[in-house]
């Protein structure tokens, strides 16, 4: 099943400006660790023909290659994953705490056998860049991929390698992509 296949009307454009103000990378005030790690981020990629977003909470925001920047890290069986491939660009969105079940949902169901947007209530808008995030977002981060390689789990390190690999990766023995992009705009919901 194509997940989030929705006519144009469903998708909320209009008075864009009333409703968000955009920053500079160097204006955003969040602690990027509670962010991502406790808020957890809605990977959101494709276009509003055809969709699909995922709940994460490994990465991160920074500096690299002289441009502001986030990293990611998805698994390459997760339905997003695909969008991720085939776009140049994407969105992370922060939701809050309100969101949480949305959240969760979007975390722990697939695009491939759910309709994510009806079941969580979610209502989808396209950026002014025409990419996709949600109305309920309190903050938009428009990114743009610079580059894209698997996480290779040979690599990690003692003390940290034989629990990262138990915790991490026992489960599923399916490794982690990297993206790192970079930040394009930022908005925050007015």
């Amino acid at each position: 099943m194509e997940n989030q296949k929705h006519s144009e009307n469903n998708i909320l454009t209009d008075n864009w400006e009333s409703q968000y103000e955009r920053i500079l990378p160097t204006e955003l005030t969040d602690n990027v660790i509670e962010l991502i790690g406790k808020e957890w981020m809605l990977i959101t990629a494709g276009d509003k023909s055809s969709y699909n977003m995922m709940t994460a909470s490994w990465g991160g925001m920074g500096f690299i290659w002289q441009k502001p920047s986030t990293f990611i890290f998805v698994r390459s069986h997760r339905y997003t994953y695909q969008f991720l491939q085939r776009e140049e660009s994407f969105t992370i969105s922060f939701l809050g705490e309100q969101n949480r079940k949305a959240l969760t949902i979007c975390g722990s169901k697939s695009g491939r056998d759910t309709d994510k947007v009806n079941e969580t209530g979610l209502t989808p808008i396209e950026t002014p860049s025409r990419l996709m995030s949600f109305e309920e977002a309190r903050m938009i981060i428009e990114c743009k991929k610079m580059f894209v390689q698997e996480l290779n789990i040979n690599n990690l390190r003692e003390p940290y390698k034989q629990q990262i690999i138990k915790d991490a990766y026992t489960k599923e023995d399916i490794q982690h992509q990297q993206f790192i992009s970079e930040i394009k705009n930022i908005w925050l919901k007015k």
